[in-house]
């Protein structure tokens, strides 16, 4: 599903997670809350690696145990680039007699340079102060001369993945470089230290949790901040020096709730620990900088990268909603889930938009069975279709519109439960299309099943409207989850369902004439509204 694709993962795949926005009076300040974010995931990653983490129960009236595999690889695993498939790098855990004098560290990436930071040494995980003294020296080592500041070596993590296998199979014909990939590949995850920022600050929070969410979804391309990351690695904290600060994510490895889990508890963990650091008592300890050789052949190469993911970031609109009007609270108190409802808002605003409805993605986490990962509840039912039409129609009556509301209801619900216990269709479909192609490539079939050669099932399996429910605590606010659409001519949409709000971050490609960002929302709050006055 993921290390097949050949798009850049920057807005195409990798999702951006969006922390409260801080404000620092100086560079130590930005230092020491960085630490605390780097000894927050370190503790986390400590309780996993140690079995700590409580095994997580399914939602609804059957509940069942969760699969935990992915919180096992989450910091664990590295995507590399190759052709015809990128490979997942799987890193085992230290332990027993092994983990007594076990280092771990991780990736540090200031001012497009690379950095080797540990965060473990001797088999002890190391305090917020010694890694606090570790980034001053990377800063002061990052501005110091160097004859490869010219080379923004990140570039090679952020074009098309063939351009980026060809570039980095290049760049391992020299010793150097292969020990400095290496040292990025065994990171547990990867640190963005933004000294300078550009985000153009509106007076309207929309407007500026839309500017965050880019930030960290492609930093504005390479002219500015946003080869100052790591795109293949699984999980990029970043923080800028305005504050803006949260999460790149690679998202082959693992869902959104797992992630949101470990943010949480990485959030809870500087509340307890705020105001604990002592930096002059601290050990010293020096990180390594990381050296690149790049040839004239991978300098073309990177450069033809960067060009495409500038493309790609110049190209991104990203809005944010925060409709305040109801929350799940009212959605409940109508006998209705949430999940359900807002997927019927989003199909309403899209047909009133656009005149029809399409394939529409909403992952459903099949993680009750082991290395579950997701499978897709598909909103664009017959019953939704009838519903949206009734609504457009004047001559129909309140009463046939709620009946037929009522039906996409059920049926939401209906495909809902068949996905989370596992009778979706998309997985099983996909299974046997990858199948029927691996045995005609072995001359065990002619060719392949007329099925997966009809242009039915090419439209059947793009989706021009991906979504996906991200919902955060109640009690940590200033934060949301977004990425960019699957399709040229598509949206991203994740939803944030608060007790008393809806956040919502529509996405489009500014080249796409027939998609609009901002229509969009504006048509998400209409349904909203409509719908409401409907069922009450």
């Amino acid at each position: 599903m993921y290390l097949k694709v050949r798009l850049p993962l920057p807005v195409n795949s990798n999702p951006a997670y969006i922390f409260p926005q801080q404000n620092f009076n100086s560079l130590d300040e930005q230092l020491s809350y960085i630490s605390s974010l780097i000894r927050g995931f370190c503790d986390y990653k400590d309780l996993i690696d140690r079995k700590l983490i409580s095994r997580e129960v399914s939602t609804g009236r059957d509940k069942v145990q969760m699969c935990m595999e992915q919180y096992d690889r989450m910091f664990r695993c590295y995507r590399e680039p190759c052709t015809p498939v990128d490979i997942l790098h799987y890193k085992p855990i230290v332990n027993g007699n092994e983990g007594i004098n076990c280092k771990e560290h991780i990736l540090v990436m200031c001012n497009n340079q690379t950095f080797v930071v540990f965060t473990r040494l001797n088999g002890v995980l190391l305090s917020q102060a010694e890694i606090a003294k570790q980034l001053e020296k990377v800063i002061e080592m990052s501005r110091s001369d160097d004859k490869m500041k010219d080379v923004i070596i990140a570039g090679g993590s952020a074009g098309d993945r063939d351009d980026a296998a060809k570039f980095w199979s290049l760049m391992k014909e020299d010793k150097q470089n292969l020990e400095a990939l290496n040292w990025i590949q065994s990171a547990s995850f990867g640190v963005c230290i933004d000294t300078r920022s550009e985000i153009k600050w509106s007076e309207n929070y929309e407007n500026n949790l839309a500017y965050r969410g880019m930030y960290l979804l492609h930093g504005f391309g390479s002219k500015s901040i946003g080869l100052n990351r790591w795109y293949d690695m699984t999980i990029q904290i970043i923080v800028a020096s305005d504050g803006t600060n949260g999460l790149c994510i690679e998202h082959s490895v693992a869902e959104g709730i797992v992630l949101i889990n470990l943010v949480e508890y990485v959030m809870q963990f500087i509340k307890r620990n705020k105001g604990q650091q002592m930096w002059d008592n601290a050990k010293s300890i020096t990180p390594l900088q990381l050296h690149w050789t790049v040839s004239s052949d991978a300098r073309s190469l990177l450069q033809k990268q960067i060009e495409v993911f500038d493309d790609l970031a110049n190209d991104l609109d990203l809005q944010v909603l925060i409709f305040d009007g109801f929350g799940k609270e009212f959605i409940k108190s109508c006998n209705i889930s949430p999940d359900g409802f807002v997927q019927l808002v989003m199909q309403f605003a899209y047909y009133r938009l656009h005149g029809h409805l399409v394939s529409t993605y909403e992952s459903a986490s099949i993680r009750r069975f082991r290395y579950g990962r997701v499978d897709n509840i598909r909103a664009a039912t017959p019953e939704a279709l009838r519903w949206v039409e009734a609504m457009q129609m004047k001559n129909k009556t309140r009463d046939e519109k709620q009946k037929l509301f009522v039906g996409a209801v059920k049926r939401q619900a209906e495909i809902t439960l068949e996905n989370v216990t596992g009778h979706g269709i998309d997985n099983h479909l996909c299974a046997l299309h990858s199948l029927a192609k691996e045995e005609v490539k072995e001359g065990l079939m002619q060719k392949m099943p007329d099925i997966f050669l009809d242009p039915t099932w090419i439209e059947t399996m793009r989706f021009p409207l991906s979504t996906s429910q991200v919902t955060t605590t109640a009690s940590i606010s200033d934060t949301y989850l977004c990425y960019g659409p699957v399709v040229k001519d598509g949206y991203g949409c994740s939803y944030n369902i608060q007790p008393h709000s809806i956040i919502f971050a529509p996405s489009s490609f500014k080249s796409c004439l027939t998609t609009n960002s901002q229509y969009f929302k504006k048509s998400l709050v209409d349904s909203l509204y409509d719908i409401q006055a409907l069922i009450t």
